[in-house]
C-alpha cells in the first residue's frame, strides 16, 4: 500500500484543522517537519487565516502544540488521538498511551512483516535449489 506525501501532508492539515476548531485548549504553535515551527498569533481566529499566515501549506505537520488555562503546553499529533485529546474526551496520560500502543502495533507489524518474507525466501531456495 503507498500513499503519495501530498495525501499525507492534507491529512495532517485536516486532522490540524479538526484541533483548532473543536479543541477546549488554546493553540499556540504549529511545527513541521525538517524542524520548522509555527508561533500561533492571538488575532487569528480560523484555520483559513492561519494557513495563510504559515504561507506553506503543503508542509508535513508533525505536532500541534496547544496550551491550558494554567499555562501547561501539551504536545500531540495530528491524528484522531489528538482530535480525542483536544475535544477533553480522554485525558493527556491516555493519549500517550493510545499514541504507544499505537507505534507497537506498527513495529509489530513490521517486524512480521519480515519475517514472513524471509520465510518465504527461505522456502523458495529450498525448492529452487
Amino acid at each position: 500500500m503507498c500513499f503519495s506525501y501530498s495525501f499525507i501532508e492534507q491529512q495532517t492539515h485536516e486532522m490540524s484543522k479538526k484541533i483548532w476548531e473543536s479543541s477546549l485548549y488554546k493553540l499556540i504553535r504549529v511545527d513541521f517537519a525538517g524542524g520548522n515551527c509555527f508561533e500561533v498569533q492571538s488575532r487569528l481566529n480560523d484555520w483559513v487565516s492561519l494557513e495563510t499566515e504559515m504561507g506553506n501549506k503543503s508542509a508535513l505537520i508533525t505536532k500541534v502544540i496547544l496550551e491550558d488555562l494554567e499555562g501547561k503546553h501539551y504536545s500531540i499529533e495530528p491524528n484522531d488521538n489528538g482530535v480525542r485529546f483536544a475535544k477533553g474526551e480522554i485525558t493527556y496520560k491516555e493519549y500517550k498511551i493510545l499514541q504507544k500502543k499505537g507505534n507497537a502495533l506498527w513495529i509489530t507489524i513490521f517486524i512480521v512483516g519480515i519475517l514472513v518474507f524471509f520465510t518465504l525466501m527461505s522456502v523458495l531456495v529450498k525448492f529452487v535449489l
